[in-house]
């Protein structure tokens, strides 16, 4: 099971690092494991960069997108996918400003459907994994 955390990077943010993206995954490495001595910092840092998502409009965008699919639930902010047929199960948690998803395929169709959304990155933290959304090779979602 792979964990992805996805964040909506701020666009002038994203012009400087789109050719660049190691330095965009050093940035929100290093929030990641920042200390709490610094709070007032790393807070400053991560609003700097990353921009708040209304919540409702993204439900909604996941709703209307994945209802036609079997095996899509929602409850709250969180997004299931149970594909019986390609052995996908996904789930897709919705913050302000960043979503969680976990999921046993790197192509999760969750992708698929945020790929539409623009200065979408994508970082697996525990593989050392980071793609911006828009370059990633999603053929083998559904």
């Amino acid at each position: 099971m792979r964990t992805f955390y996805l964040f909506k990077v701020k666009d002038e943010y994203s012009k400087l690092t789109k050719n660049i993206p190691y330095n965009l995954y050093n940035t929100y490495a290093s929030i990641r494991v920042s200390s709490p001595d610094n709070l007032s910092y790393i807070y400053n840092q991560y609003r700097s960069i990353t921009e708040k998502v209304s919540v409702d409009d993204i439900n909604n965008y996941l709703m209307t997108s994945m209802s036609k699919y079997d095996g899509y639930s929602i409850y709250r902010n969180t997004h299931m996918y149970n594909n019986y047929y390609s052995d996908e199960v996904s789930k897709l948690v919705v913050y302000n400003s960043y979503f969680i998803l976990k999921c046993n395929k790197s192509a999760s169709t969750f992708l698929s459907v945020l790929y539409h959304i623009p200065n979408l990155f994508v970082i697996d933290f525990e593989n050392k994994d980071y793609f911006w959304l828009k370059n990633a090779d999603l053929t083998l979602a559904v």
